[in-house]
């Protein structure tokens, strides 16, 4: 029989692998089972299949592109340091973050020496407590999932103009729904390529170190400055504990 402890930090595992037919690989598109009528007037049904991008697809990783490279990797990774204040949870994304960090590394991504997956462990944990379904509660933001991604980096990661048609990111893009936001896999996927994507703004060589990537992430204000204290501290304290 399991213990009590056993049976309370036992979450319900929130990675819900795809079906086949909803992955495919980078460069090709799901296009999804539809009606057709023919020219006689005869109405046929087209099975899901995949099909080579081209044309009005933008080029970047699709929602069908970001499965298939995690589902299908290989790769197996050690579990990370459980954050503490939160033990019991976390444990199933340790594999996603470590990941997601190595993929954009082997696509010429830069990030910090120093960026230990755990940092990025302990982001979410402040971020959404583990939550893959967390909202933020602040006004006029529109922030969630694990790592909080909003609709305007949602913008910027998928290599859409603002208002004044200035363009912010050009390479490596996502595009997904702002729905899909809420999916573990594909959150990650996009907290991850931000992180890479701030660390290319820093200009100055006095200010490139993590501090200032974790501020960054959250707001170039005195908000950002005391998240990125609570991140850092909060990391410290996980990496040393036994």
């Amino acid at each position: 029989m399991k213990s009590m402890n056993e049976s309370k930090n036992k979450k319900k595992n929130t990675l819900i692998k795809p079906s086949p037919s909803e992955m495919c690989p980078p460069g090709y598109h799901v296009v999804r089972g539809h009606k057709r009528v023919c020219a006689s007037g005869t109405v046929t049904w087209v099975d899901a299949h995949v099909r080579k991008n081209r044309g009005k697809i933008r080029p970047g990783l699709l929602k069908e592109n970001i499965y298939f490279l995690f589902w299908r990797s290989k790769k197996k990774y050690s579990s990370l340091k459980e954050i503490k204040g939160f033990e019991g949870k976390g444990a199933e994304y340790d594999q996603l973050i470590q990941f997601w960090l190595d993929y954009w590394v082997s696509e010429g991504i830069e990030f910090p020496k120093d960026l230990d997956p755990l940092i990025v462990k302990a982001m979410i944990a402040i971020e959404s407590t583990f939550n893959p379904s967390a909202a933020t509660k602040a006004k006029n933001s529109t922030a969630a999932g694990l790592m909080q991604v909003t609709d305007q980096s949602l913008r910027v990661l998928g290599g859409f103009p603002d208002k004044k048609d200035w363009i912010e990111m050009r390479k490596h893009l996502l595009h997904v729904e702002k729905v899909d936001k809420l999916d573990p896999v594909i959150n990650v996927a996009l907290g991850t390529r931000l992180l890479g994507h701030k660390w290319s703004q820093i200009r100055d060589s006095k200010k490139r170190n993590i501090r200032q990537l974790i501020r960054d992430y959250h707001s170039r204000d005195q908000e950002g400055d005391t998240y990125a204290d609570k991140v850092l501290s909060l990391y410290e304290n996980s990496r040393k504990k036994r």
